[in-house]
């Protein structure tokens, strides 16, 4: 770009510029839906699951599951590591 400009060939250097930003702000765009597609996902992959404790379903972080709670698994669950 800076040859282009230097032996006065405006219009090259004029887009080769242009296609450089461009692909600066398209890469831009890019990346900011990216990584909120991925917060997204990261909100949808919580990991919960439903405990039974003293006869009464809850809803607990898998962190908190302790040894004598049920869990009750319906279709789609994902299956806390601890069981």
């Amino acid at each position: 770009m800076a040859v282009s400009f230097g032996i006065a060939s405006y219009i090259e250097g004029g887009v080769i510029a242009a296609v450089i930003t461009l692909n600066i702000i398209v890469g831009f765009f890019q990346e900011f839906n990216a990584e909120k597609t991925m917060e997204s996902l990261r909100s949808l992959s919580s990991p919960t699951a439903s405990a039974v404790r003293d006869g009464k379903t809850q809803v607990v972080p898998t962190a908190e599951i302790i040894p004598g709670d049920m869990v009750e698994l319906k279709t789609g669950d994902t299956v806390p590591a601890d069981i």
